[in-house]
């Protein structure tokens, strides 16, 4: 799966990536001055927003070559740091994206656990099969009255199959059971080519929080 993944950032096939970034985080996010976590960040503007909110914002991201971009994209100036993951970070230290296998990431000595999560493009993309173990890795890092918001989406996998999976409401609650569905809508035009190449004829995009 992490080969897939590396492959896809070399050759740019991106269908994922939302360009300006995503309206359900902008319309819903509430909560400034946290450390925020961004599992399988990519090179998302969900990360910019968010420091301007005024949070100190984590990205963890598989591939090199998207931390880079975010970066340059941006215009913004970073460095790379060695470390049990290579981080790059903002030369104002409010951004930092760390490259590896997020199985891998850990808080370290001393490091305070996050106290807000923002997952647009992660669990979507964890086969279903690793979906309980990857949040169980995220609540090691997370502190227990975290702020949590989840964009999800729900589909007819019998038309077209992930990545991104569809995630069904019983499975979020079992997974997450203190959030709730707080919003969803018909988002098919703004889903990835493959889907609506395979006549997929509705993806709904789903807020938990």
């Amino acid at each position: 799966m992490n080969d897939d993944w590396l492959q896809r950032w070399q050759i740019g096939r991106i269908g994922w990536h939302e360009a300006e970034g995503n309206k359900s985080l902008r319309r819903h996010w509430d909560a400034s001055g946290k450390r925020v976590l961004v599992p399988l960040c990519g090179k998302s503007k969900d990360l910019l927003w968010l420091a301007r909110e005024g949070n100190e914002v984590v990205g963890v991201e598989l591939s090199e070559i998207a931390a880079k971009a975010f970066f340059e994209e941006n215009g913004i100036a970073y460095s790379r740091e060695e470390g049990e993951l290579p981080a790059y970070v903002a030369e104002d230290g409010r951004i930092t994206i760390c490259c590896g296998d997020y199985f891998d990431f850990s808080l370290g000595d001393d490091v305070a656990e996050f106290d807000a999560y923002y997952d647009r493009g992660a669990l979507v993309a964890v086969l279903p099969d690793m979906r309980e173990s990857y949040v169980r890795h995220c609540r090691s890092l997370l502190s227990a009255d975290a702020f949590k918001l989840i964009i999800t989406v729900e589909y007819d996998q019998s038309v077209a199959d992930g990545p991104p999976f569809s995630v069904p409401e019983q499975t979020m609650l079992a997974l997450w059971p203190e959030l709730w569905r707080i919003d969803a809508y018909d988002d098919t035009e703004n889903c990835p080519p493959k889907f609506r190449d395979a006549g997929l004829a509705m993806m709904l995009e789903v807020v938990w929080g």
